[in-house]
């Protein structure tokens, strides 16, 4: 069964709030179940993302660039999600609230990019302002994570917080990304 553009970004957009979802549900509260959820909606994003570019062959000009711009950035996001958690079991990172919130934001942003993923017009609009918007703020948060880090007597703790916050500030950006792809399908 061939699957619409319309329907893969969706599949892509809810893939990433299960990933964003179960970050944050980890630096909240760190469990294998949240661990799990993660990369399973690491290996559902590899089949929606597939499904994304088999829907996009027939189009042409900028609504496939940006459609395909979208769906790339959408994959990074949830990658990187997905392996903020998973770098954070691998380096033994205790709870803490500044990834916390950091991982929340992400996954507000991504919330509000599932709706504007299923919106059009003047609510797609909105929805895509509130996700970027939700992704500045990740980033901010992951300054303000990074330099409480660069306080922490231990080195090594240190690195691993940051690199674990960049990781979550990644996927931000990537979702900016796709915000910017979803706002160029707008123009036309």
């Amino acid at each position: 069964m061939k699957r619409s553009a319309a329907e893969s970004l969706k599949g892509q957009t809810e893939t990433l709030v299960a990933a964003a979802t179960a970050a944050a549900a980890w630096f909240r509260h760190p469990a294998p179940s949240a661990l799990s959820a993660a990369r399973t909606a690491r290996l559902r994003a590899l089949g929606w993302r597939e499904t994304a570019v088999i829907a996009q062959k027939s189009a042409r000009g900028f609504a496939k660039t940006d459609a395909a711009d979208a769906s790339f950035a959408l994959r990074e996001a949830v990658e990187h999600t997905t392996q903020a958690v998973s770098e954070a079991v691998r380096y033994g990172l205790e709870p803490d609230d500044g990834l916390l919130r950091t991982a929340e934001a992400v996954r507000e942003a991504a919330k509000a990019l599932a709706a504007a993923a299923a919106g059009r017009g003047k609510p797609r609009i909105d929805a895509l302002l509130l996700a970027k918007k939700w992704s500045g703020e990740a980033e901010r948060l992951r300054r303000l994570t990074r330099a409480d880090a660069q306080e922490d007597v231990s080195l090594t703790n240190a690195l691993k917080r940051e690199t674990v916050s960049t990781r979550l500030s990644n996927a931000a950006e990537a979702m900016q990304q796709a915000c910017d792809a979803l706002a160029g399908g707008l123009a036309e």
